[in-house]
């Protein structure tokens, strides 16, 4: 009995593959260098004393909330869903800080926990009570909140699976609803600010629909011009050191 030549090169054991390892992310920046920073957290600050100081203190039967005597629990689940949402808008800063994810995935992953747990809890108490809302507007904070609730939890399979491409992407898209905050206020302002005459309806409508998918299509466009960009998780920053 002969071995041809092709009967010895299927004797040859496999050779074995090397392990892939993680491409580690660049050096972070200064944060000079990431202009966005600075700014994110001065708006983030500013908007924040805006809702809390005219708040501060004042008494229940004093604040400025409709009547819902049919519904007893609106009052505790509104405080819920804004102290919930109070902590999504502080620790998105956080996520969204790239210095900290690369120099400190531990405060990263415990910040993103926070996050999500806060718009968890978030989103479902603004379903509860945005049927108690004024009518104008109504629509468009059911899809917003049930689009947050959907992504965000979306985002946390996605990093649970160590898939951070796709995390990377829901969790932008899930910024998208906590920012809804900062443009709808700023537009409150400038018509305050300016006089304009608008009815108030369609300005709720606008305030529930527009902040939102204008900053999804921004979101989108950033995507877009950073797909190049490598996208690695934990394992790869610590892979460095």
């Amino acid at each position: 009995m002969t071995l041809n030549i092709e009967d010895v090169d299927e004797l040859k054991a496999p050779e074995p593959q090397r392990p892939r390892t993680p491409q580690a992310e660049a050096p972070s920046k200064p944060f000079w260098r990431r202009p966005w920073i600075l700014p994110l957290f001065a708006i983030t600050a500013f908007w924040l004393y805006m809702q809390i100081e005219p708040v501060a203190g004042v008494p229940e039967d004093q604040l400025q909330i409709p009547p819902h005597e049919n519904f007893p629990a609106y009052y505790p689940l509104l405080i819920t869903h804004m102290s919930f949402g109070t902590v999504t808008v502080l620790t998105v800063c956080l996520q969204l800080w790239p210095w900290l994810r690369i120099n400190h995935p531990k405060w990263h992953r415990v910040s993103g926990r926070l996050y999500i747990v806060g718009a968890v809890v978030a989103a479902i108490s603004g379903l509860i009570i945005v049927w108690w809302a004024p009518i104008p507007g109504q629509l468009g904070g059911a899809a917003m909140l049930l689009f947050w609730l959907g992504i965000t939890t979306a985002a946390y399979v996605t990093v649970r699976r160590g898939n951070y491409v796709l995390h990377r992407r829901f969790m932008l898209y899930s910024f998208a609803v906590p920012a809804n905050n900062f443009l709808a206020f700023f537009t409150y302002l400038a018509i305050d600010k300016f006089h304009i005459q608008i009815d108030f309806a369609y300005f709720l409508e606008y305030a529930r629909w527009v902040p939102w998918v204008l900053n999804l299509m921004l979101i989108q466009a950033w995507l877009y011009h950073t797909e190049k960009r490598p996208v690695t998780g934990p394992s790869a920053v610590r892979s460095r050191r």
